[in-house]
């Protein structure tokens, strides 16, 4: 009897370790590649133009809404409870702001370690969240972060996807620079004209450093927006969004150092003299951190998302008043 036992729990064992390396093979190698997006920018070239239209501020002010590290893996199928609660909380503040332009600071599909689920659906977590703001009619755009490039899609095609499905996504890059979104947007006041530039750049991948060419473009775009103000303003202030915090963050007294090689972005940033803000995202602080060095803010805003057990996910309002003396206005969000 008791031989008989052990041959029994063998043959279970036997089975558990089968099932368990089969069910591992399934969920590392995605067999299905459910929604798979690699190659969609390959497959739909030139969808992803090269410049955005300037737009308008509006009563003194224009109000940015910025969600960060959504970390989407899928919106319609199993596990995709804390999606929902993530994209709850996005249509809520959205509706609730009504910004000018709500911007997403990377990280919006979750990364490579997405592969610990079968069912990551790449197209219903895109049109989760793209369709909150087309129902709207809200503007937006985001900036690539390291997750966005890692599975089942590049962020090139991840861009290429929402520039070809929806009108009031806003992304474009410059030819020849790395990444998948670098742009700038002037914004208009009917009274002085070009009064502030918002620039969104792509930090690129978990292993790799905004490049040469990034920065050079960069510097190209600061003095052009200086030179580009209206008689009244002695410079036009540029905001900056991206998804990596760099080490000038950490001089700041921020606890995360970023990336050394990304000095190459902040020596620019800290030459031009008419960067007011640089904020980003990544790093999942307890809370949103706000730093203030020589009249620039440096800011960083918690994940937006529920999907990695974060459990007061956040957002910020980013409201600038070109012109006045207080140029920037934050309102920190908890979910």
């Amino acid at each position: 009897m008791k031989k008989k036992l052990i041959v029994i729990g063998c043959i279970v064992l036997a089975l558990a370790v089968l099932a368990g390396g089969a069910y591992g093979i399934i969920v590392l190698t995605n067999p299905w590649h459910v929604n798979d997006l690699t190659g969609f920018a390959e497959a739909h070239p030139g969808v992803v133009g090269r410049e955005i239209a300037p737009m308008t501020v509006t009563d003194g002010a224009f109000v940015i809404l910025q969600f960060t590290d959504t970390h989407l893996v899928n919106t319609r199928r199993p596990g995709s409870g804390p999606d929902i609660r993530t994209l709850e909380m996005i249509e809520y503040h959205t509706a609730r702001v009504n910004p000018d332009l709500v911007v997403i600071t990377g990280d919006m599909l979750e990364g490579r370690s997405a592969q610990y689920w079968p069912f990551v659906d790449r197209h219903a977590a895109l049109h989760g969240i793209a369709g909150i703001f087309e129902r709207a009619g809200q503007p937006w755009t985001f900036t690539p972060g390291n997750n966005d490039h890692e599975f089942m899609g590049s962020a090139e095609d991840v861009a290429a996807f929402l520039a070809y499905h929806y009108e009031y996504v806003l992304l474009a890059n410059e030819p020849g620079l790395p990444g998948a979104v670098n742009f700038t947007l002037p914004l208009l006041c009917e009274e002085a004209g070009f009064v502030h530039q918002l620039i969104f750049m792509d930090s690129l991948g978990r292993l790799d450093i905004m490049q040469p060419e990034q920065a050079d473009w960069l510097a190209e775009q600061l003095p052009f927006a200086a030179a580009l103000g209206h008689q009244t303003y002695f410079y036009v202030p540029a905001s900056i969004f991206f998804h990596y915090n760099t080490p000038m963050f950490h001089g700041a007294g921020y606890r995360f150092g970023g990336r050394e090689g990304d000095t190459v972005v902040d020596e620019v940033i800290l030459a031009a003299g008419n960067v007011g803000l640089v904020s980003v995202g990544h790093t999942h602080p307890e809370e949103n951190w706000l730093a203030n060095v020589d009249g620039m803010y440096l800011k960083v805003v918690r994940a937006s998302g529920y999907r990695r057990g974060d459990d007061f996910p956040g957002a910020a309002v980013i409201t600038i008043r070109p012109g006045e003396d207080v140029l920037y206005e934050f309102e920190e969000i908890v979910f």
